[in-house]
C-alpha cells in the first residue's frame, strides 16, 4: 500500500501535535497534523487535551529544586537505599 504524502498515521499525528506544542514543528508537519485534524476524532481529542495541559504547566508556578538541593536529595535517597 503507497504512503500518502497528507495523511499520516495517529501515532505521526500525535508526534508532530507534541512538537507544534513547542514550535518545534515545521510548516508541513503543521499542514499534515491540520489535515489529520479535520477527520480524526482521537487526534482532535489528544490535540485538546495536550493543549490543555501545555497551558495548565505554563501557567502554574511550580518551584524546581536548584541543583544543590537536588544533589543532597540524590544523596540521602542513596544512603537510604544502600542501608536496605
Amino acid at each position: 500500500m503507497k504512503k500518502s504524502v497528507f495523511f499520516i498515521s495517529c501515532d505521526e499525528a500525535k508526534h508532530i501535535c507534541d512538537k507544534a506544542q513547542y514550535d518545534e514543528a515545521s510548516s508541513w508537519e503543521k499542514f499534515k497534523l491540520s489535515v489529520r485534524l479535520m477527520y480524526c476524532n482521537v487526534t482532535q481529542k489528544y490535540y485538546k487535551r495536550n493543549k490543555k495541559l501545555t497551558k495548565v504547566v505554563k501557567s502554574s508556578n511550580a518551584e524546581c529544586l536548584n541543583p544543590k538541593e537536588r544533589e543532597a536529595l540524590e544523596m540521602k535517597f542513596k544512603k537510604e537505599l544502600s542501608k536496605h
